[in-house]
C-alpha cells in the first residue's frame, strides 16, 4: 500500500488555499495498489482522501518578513545560531525515516524550529501502545489506527502553518530511496530497524550525502552524525546484526525519556548542520543509560576507512533488491510470508529465550509460534515467517521488526 500526494515539483512553493501566509493547503493522496487486493483500511482512507496540511506561502515585504523572524526570536537570538542560520533552515528541505518514539518527536522539534519542508516516511499506523511515548498521535488516530504520516502531518500542520509537510506511507526500500530521499538536505534516522538503517547508510555514502542516525531501547539512547567524505555505519559495524539478535521495545520495552534524550541529539545536529553548513562538526557516537546517568562519546574518523565495504571498497549491499526481506501475500488466509532475512535469523531456542515471557510462546520443534495483539507471527528454521492478521507487506514487516527485530 502506497500513499503518494500529489504535489507540486521539488522546491516549487505550494499555494496557500485563498492566499496569504499560514493558510491550509490541501493535499490530495491516491493509494498505489500494486499487489491487487482492497485495503483494510479502505472504508477509513478512501481514495479520494483529503488531508490537511501546512502549506508555505512565499514572504512579500518587510513586514511579513519581521512577523516570520518574530516566531523564531528566541533561537535567533542564541549565540552562534543568528538569524542568518534560521534563513537557512528555513529553506532547508529534511526527510525523516519513521515517525515512531523518534521520528515523531524530531517532526515536532523541527517544524517548531522552522525547517521549511519536512517530508514524513512510514509505512506503519497508530496504536495505543504508541502512546506513552510517540509524539504527534492522540487517541483518536489510535483507535482509527490512522496512519502515522498523516495523523503526524495533520498535527504538524496545527504547529506550524508556515512551513510544508509531505507524508509517504510507504514502506522504504531499494526501489523507492532514491525518489524520496535524493532530492532532500538532510535525512533523520527514526527507523526501527537495521535494514532500513544500512539502505540510508549505503545511499549516503554512495551519493555524498548526510544522515543523522538513532537508536533507543529500554533505558539506552545511541545517536550519530554520519557525514560525507568521513566514516560511515559500516565502519562501525560492518553488517546489521542477526535478525532476533537485538532487543526491541515490544521485548525489553522502553521508557520515554529514552526516546527523549536521543530526539534531542538528533535534532541538535539537525539544527547545526542545515543552520551553518560551512562549519566543521566533530561526529561522533553518543550513547547514553539513562539509568545510570553514564554517557559516553566515541569520536568516529575524520575520513573513510579502506576496509569498509561501503565508504572503502564502494559495495552497496543495502541498495540491492533482492537483499531485502521478500513479501508474498497467501491467498485466502489474510496473511504475509516474509522471507529469510539477509542478515541471518538466531536459532530458535535462543530467540525463545531471549524473548522470554514478554510474548505468549509455542514451541515446536522447526518453529516458533509468537501471538501478538495484531495476529500471530510464525517462525520457522532459518527465518522465514508467515505474519497473520494482515495482508500488507508493508504492515507484515513493521510488526515483525516490532517484535523479532532485524
Amino acid at each position: 500500500m502506497i500513499l503518494r500526494p500529489i504535489r507540486a515539483p521539488s522546491r516549487a512553493p505550494v499555494a496557500s488555499e485563498g492566499g496569504g501566509t499560514g493558510r491550509r493547503a490541501r493535499f490530495r493522496f491516491s493509494w498505489g495498489n500494486p499487489w491487487g487486493f482492497e485495503s483494510p483500511l479502505s472504508h477509513q482512507f478512501p481514495f479520494e482522501k483529503i488531508a490537511v496540511m501546512s502549506g508555505r506561502s512565499p514572504i512579500k515585504n518587510r513586514e511579513e518578513t519581521e512577523a516570520f523572524r518574530g516566531r523564531y526570536d528566541r533561537q535567533i537570538r542564541v549565540q552562534g545560531f543568528g538569524a542568518e542560520a534560521q534563513d537557512r533552515i528555513g529553506r532547508a528541505r529534511v526527510g525523516i525515516v519513521g515517525c515512531g518514539a523518534l521520528g515523531s518527536r524530531v517532526a515536532e522539534d523541527l517544524s517548531r524550529a522552522g525547517v521549511g519542508y519536512l517530508r514524513l516516511i512510514d509505512r506503519d499506523f497508530v496504536e495505543i501502545s504508541n502512546l506513552h511515548r510517540q509524539y504527534l498521535f492522540d487517541e483518536k488516530a489510535a483507535l482509527a489506527q490512522e496512519p502515522k504520516v498523516l495523523a503526524a502531518a495533520r498535527r504538524l500542520s496545527e504547529i506550524n502553518s508556515q512551513i510544508e509537510v509531505s507524508a509517504e506511507l510507504c514502506d522504504l526500500g531499494p526501489s523507492n530511496a532514491e525518489a524520496l530521499l535524493l532530492d532532500l538536505d538532510l535525512w533523520i534516522d527514526g527507523t526501527d530497524n537495521f535494514q532500513t538503517r544500512y539502505l540510508l547508510n549505503d545511499l549516503a555514502v554512495r551519493e555524498g550525502r548526510n544522515w543523522i542516525y538513532g537508536a533507543c531501547v529500554g533505558v539506552q539512547s545511541m545517536s550519530a552524525a554520519f557525514l560525507a567524505g568521513r566514516a560511515c555505519l559500516r565502519c562501525l559495524f560492518p553488517d546489521p546484526p542477526p535478525a532476533g539478535s537485538t532487543e526491541t521495545c515490544e521485548t525489553a520495552g522502553i521508557l520515554p525519556p529514552a526516546a527523549g534524550f536521543t530526539t534531542a541529539i538528533q535534532s541538535g545536529l539537525a539544527l547545526q548542520l542545515l543552520g551553518h553548513p560551512e562549519r566543521p562538526l566533530e561526529s561522533g557516537l553518543l550513547t547514553a543509560d539513562l539509568a545510570s546517568f553514564e554517557i559516553r562519546t566515541m569520536k568516529l574518523p575524520k575520513k573513510s576507512l579502506p576496509h569498509c565495504k561501503a565508504c572503502g571498497q564502494g559495495e552497496f549491499p543495502a541498495l540491492t533488491l533482492d537483499q531485502g526481506t521478500q513479501a508474498r501475500s497467501l491467498c485466502g488466509r489474510n496473511a504475509i510470508q516474509l522471507s529469510a532475512p539477509p542478515s541471518g535469523f538466531p536459532d530458535l531456542g535462543d530467540l525463545a529465550d531471549r524473548i522470554g515471557d514478554s510474548l505468549e510462546i509455542e514451541r515446536h520443534a522447526y518453529m516458533l509460534r509468537l501471538h501478538v495483539p495484531e495476529g500471530r507471527i510464525t517462525v520457522f528454521r532459518g527465518g522465514r515467517a508467515i505474519i497473520e492478521g494482515t495482508e500488507d507487506p508493508g504492515r507484515a514487516r513493521a510488526l515483525f521488526d516490532r517484535y523479532l527485530g532485524t
